[in-house]
């Protein structure tokens, strides 16, 4: 019960945040996200005395919460089919798919090594400012390029060795990324639109701004029936295989958790991977028995962009603010540092993945990198309204390589275990960051610019066939 208390205070914190947004010009204007400031709004309001008024709903209950709802949102990416075009263009854009999945899951596992490096360094240097050890720079990761859902995972972990305050740190660090992600990334976002660079853009209308659309004005389908409603829902059997999935991904971390030491305890409790895998393989089974069509595209778009909407404000109304003001000052310039490296090392490889979406990419890697996957898709949904690039099935499918991200996060748990202390623990992630370099050179990530800071845009080396050019053929 305490559950649905909780879910129904995060809807009333995103209508609240809608009608924020409706009438100050401050949040029109910069397109901030309803459910970002209901985050804001949450946690001020968890902080001054809601806690606790409803039996159970606490900041525990709030961050079981973003941890379940983490997980939903990643089987509802891997459930997500590819877009139509990738079965009748020859190939051709399934190939251009594939590549940015690589070249994107390769940035992300690049960045994630350089954010630990920063983070490390400057708790090491600004942490005697309320005595804040160093090995909590190694959380900022798991805050800013995971999200708040594994930022509570591994932090959970942590604090049963003996880590305290591990948790709040945490999400601490994932609620300023959040913020990063959409104060920062918005204007980046219309700065791109207004340089031409997204290629699919549409105009920022009145109803764009106000964040809803009027009576009268024609929209988008939110999805395709597939299934016959006196038989089963549409939506029904979505959420029903949503619901296998997470049963599977439990399945999943039981047969993990037997692996030995630490290892076993830290893959286990990767819940995200885990639902992301299970969802892998209930959409290969579907697509062996030839009913893969069941699942909408558009639907499961939706349904993703609902946990991760919920994901925001949960992950926020989480945050004990109390715990962490004793740390504040090296959170603070921590955040800044990293949030600034991640925009640098984004644009400079985003320029250079060589397709005619790579602005997409750019700003999706930069969601991704301070926020969660679906963040970065929120940034994408500004570029790319009606998906016509295939920018968000890309990052579906960079979760894969971004498996590579194993050794650096096996070595910060071994480091929060004690198993190696965090001066050797930081010279491997050093060398880790450097081979991940290697590998993306020796598999080509990077080409010429397709774009640059002063917006000229240039012949991209990779396109998506447009259906024209598709039927031409």
């Amino acid at each position: 019960m305490s559950a649905l208390f909780g879910l129904s205070l995060i809807g009333a914190f995103c209508l609240l945040g809608m009608v924020v947004r409706r009438w100050i010009p401050a949040f029109r204007t910069n397109m901030v996200p309803a459910f970002v400031i209901a985050g804001f709004l949450g946690a001020i309001a968890m902080n001054v005395g809601l806690s606790g008024v409803f039996d159970g709903v606490d900041s525990a209950l709030f961050a079981e919460l973003t941890a379940v709802l983490f997980t939903l949102s990643f089987i509802s990416i891997g459930l997500t089919p590819p877009p139509a075009s990738t079965r009748t263009d020859g190939g051709k854009t399934r190939k251009v798919l594939l590549r940015g999945a690589w070249a994107m899951g390769l940035t992300w596992t690049f960045v994630f090594a350089v954010q630990a490096l920063v983070g490390v360094a400057v708790v090491a240097t600004t942490g005697r400012f309320g005595g804040m050890d160093a090995i909590y720079g190694f959380m900022v990761p798991f805050a800013f390029a995971q999200g708040p859902g594994q930022a509570v995972t591994f932090a959970g972990i942590f604090e049963q060795q003996g880590w305290a305050g591990a948790v709040d740190v945490g999400l601490a660090f994932a609620s300023a990324g959040f913020a990063a992600a959409f104060l920062v990334g918005v204007p980046l976002a219309k700065w791109g639109m207004s340089k031409g660079l997204a290629t699919h853009s549409m105009g920022i209308s009145d109803s764009v701004s106000k964040g809803y659309f009027r009576e009268e004005e024609e929209t988008e389908s939110m999805g395709t029936e597939t299934t016959f409603s006196g038989n089963i829902d549409t939506l029904t059997f979505h959420a029903a295989m949503m619901g296998v999935a997470y049963v599977l991904a439990h399945g999943l971390a039981w047969i993990f958790g037997h692996l030995p030491g630490f290892i076993g305890d830290t893959i286990s409790g990767m819940m995200f991977m885990n639902g992301l895998l299970a969802a892998y393989f209930l959409r290969w089974v579907l697509r062996k028995i030839k009913v893969e069509h069941l699942l909408d595209r558009q639907m499961q778009a939706k349904i993703t962009g609902l946990t991760t909407d919920y994901v925001v404000v949960a992950s926020f109304m989480a945050v004990q603010a109390a715990v962490v003001a004793a740390w504040l000052v090296p959170i603070l310039v921590t955040v800044v540092l990293v949030t600034a490296i991640t925009v640098a090392l984004v644009f400079a490889i985003g320029q250079r993945y060589g397709s005619d979406h790579d602005f997409e990419r750019t700003m999706g890697m930069y969601g991704t990198l301070t926020g969660t996957t679906p963040t970065g898709l929120a940034l994408v949904r500004i570029l790319d309204p009606r998906m016509r690039t295939t920018t968000m099935a890309e990052m579906g499918l960079m979760n894969l390589p971004e498996m590579l991200y194993i050794p650096a996060m096996l070595t910060i748990s071994a480091a929060f275990a004690g198993e190696v202390g965090v001066l050797g623990a930081f010279g491997i992630m050093a060398a880790l960051t450097a081979a991940y370099f290697v590998i993306m050179l020796i598999t080509r990530c990077f080409g010429r610019r397709t774009w640059t800071l002063g917006g000229t845009v240039a012949e991209p080396t990779e396109s998506i066939p447009t259906p024209a050019t598709t039927a031409a053929e």
